[in-house]
């Protein structure tokens, strides 16, 4: 009998395992966006957006003190004038996010918003402080929840249409 125990334990947990193993389908990087943080998942979600789009999904646990941030590195010749990242946006939380560009010498340019959660909502980041006075310098383009830094903790699954 407890052979029989053991065995059906051992089969139990493999399952378990494999099952869970299955559902982890994303990585630190997705699209030419890399996670900034160990333990953030990205993956693509095809046609889930509000209008049929394809969705860069998000996945991590907040951490008190911490941002969580996925960023891409822009084309060498830099932006063509002021940035306007303007996304659709879908969270499990409330959520502060922060749009950043970061120039040739490394100054950080940031807007941010506050993402209530529930259906779909419109983001618009514009007016980054400190203004940029030279677009062909920016460098990299972030998105950054800093939510962790004013307090808040738990799991985070955040959907995004409009990343460039």
């Amino acid at each position: 009998m407890r052979a029989r125990t053991r065995r059906a334990a051992l089969l139990l947990l493999v399952s378990a395992s494999l099952a869970l193993g299955a559902c982890a389908r994303g990585g630190p990087e997705q699209n030419g966006w890399q996670a900034l943080r160990p333990g953030m998942e990205l993956s693509v979600e095809r046609g889930a957006g509000p209008r049929g789009e394809d969705v860069l999904a998000l996945l991590y646990t907040i951490v008190t003190g911490q941002d969580y941030a996925v960023e891409r590195r822009l084309p060498a010749q830099g932006l063509q004038g002021p940035v306007e990242l303007r996304l659709s946006a879908r969270a499990t939380r409330v959520l502060h996010l922060a749009c950043v560009v970061v120039d040739r010498a490394g100054v950080e340019h940031e807007a941010a918003l506050t993402l209530l959660p529930g259906d779909w909502r419109e983001l618009c980041f514009r007016d980054l402080q400190p203004p940029i006075d030279d677009w062909a310098q920016a460098q990299t383009l972030r998105l950054v929840d800093r939510t962790g830094g004013l307090g808040g903790q738990g799991p985070v699954s955040l959907k995004l249409v409009g990343m460039p």
